[in-house]
């Protein structure tokens, strides 16, 4: 596992490529900044935000982690290292993250996701399923959280609780293909092979080109009574 890189103000910009000159003078002005003043916080996380958004993401945890040295109370601030620790694979590093971000807000939905994510990939399913049913609590008009549900309840054979959230999905986002597979295999999976036939061709009128579903009608079609 890399280590982060640690920081001061004397190497906060040595990540920036020397043909990058336009970057260069953007980090420039927040450096003359902490020169001024080590403890400027925003400086420092505007540093890490310019960090990771160009894609050195391992540099930016250094950095994020001198912000947080100077305002340990910000819940954004906390769940963007944990963003920046779950890109680099570091799960356990992430979950304590996002769980201290969750301290200092218990409310910040984008923490609860990257949770169900972060749990899901260690292989937690119901803590994933219990942070992905805080957003849908707090952020009801996310609608994506259903999808990662149903399919955290569809690798678990719980083939009833998936077809209940992707009800919800497919009344929201009937024009989704992949809405309509998964339907069709929590269908298939509870043994309703009529109705995963017509899930699956729901899909394919919205993606004529979803091989999946045109894979899963070739199997169900081919049997007899279908």
């Amino acid at each position: 596992m890399q280590t982060e890189p640690l920081i001061d103000v004397h190497n906060a910009c040595d990540w920036i490529p020397p043909q990058n000159k336009e970057l260069k003078e953007m980090a420039a002005l927040l450096e003359e900044r902490l020169k001024r003043d080590p403890k400027d916080f925003w400086a420092w996380d505007n540093l890490a935000n310019m960090c990771f958004s160009e894609g050195f993401v391992l540099h930016s945890i250094g950095i994020y982690k001198k912000a947080l040295e100077i305002r340990p109370d910000l819940a954004v601030t906390h769940l963007r290292l944990g963003i920046a620790y779950y890109r680099l694979a570091r799960l356990e590093d992430a979950i304590a993250e996002l769980g201290q971000a969750l301290k200092c807000d218990p409310k910040l939905a984008m923490a609860h996701y990257y949770l169900g994510f972060a749990h899901y990939h260690s292989g937690s399913p119901e803590e994933s399923l219990k942070h992905f049913q805080m957003v849908r609590q707090i952020s009801p008009e996310t609608r994506i959280v259903h999808y990662h549900m149903a399919e955290t309840y569809l690798q678990e054979a719980r083939f009833q609780e998936a077809f209940e959230v992707l009800q919800e999905l497919v009344r929201f986002s009937p024009g989704s293909a992949t809405a309509w597979y998964k339907m069709g295999q929590a269908l298939f999976g509870l043994h309703e092979n009529t109705q995963a036939v017509k899930a699956f061709r729901k899909a394919l009128d919205c993606n004529p080109l979803d091989k999946r579903s045109e894979n899963m009608l070739d199997l169900l079609t081919n049997v007899p009574d279908v």
